[in-house]
């Protein structure tokens, strides 16, 4: 029971981190979660996991509980501030 559970939990938050951010429509959206530093750590590690694996699945599949609960709350963050407040905080 304990691990379905946690299926569940990672695959839901899996689904809500892409709505956020990589299905945004807003390009700052994906700029500002990628530049935080503990997410660059993360996806560092994904990388490296998901290559060892013969680039099977998704990156973010190889992700933690914890990880995946840490991007989340990184990505709830960015998401509620408006587009133009991340280009004067993020843009080039």
């Amino acid at each position: 029971m304990f691990f379905r559970r946690r299926r569940v939990d990672s695959e839901k938050i899996k689904k809500e981190l892409l709505s956020l951010i990589d299905e945004s429509s807003e390009v700052i959206y994906k700029i500002a979660f990628y530049s935080q530093p503990e997410v660059q750590s993360i996806m560092n590690r994904l990388m490296d996991a998901w290559e060892t694996s013969g680039r099977r699945g998704r990156p973010v599949d190889y992700a933690t509980l914890s990880e995946l609960k840490l991007m989340l709350k990184i990505a709830r963050k960015i998401a509620r501030k408006r587009p133009e407040e991340l280009w004067a905080e993020y843009g080039y």
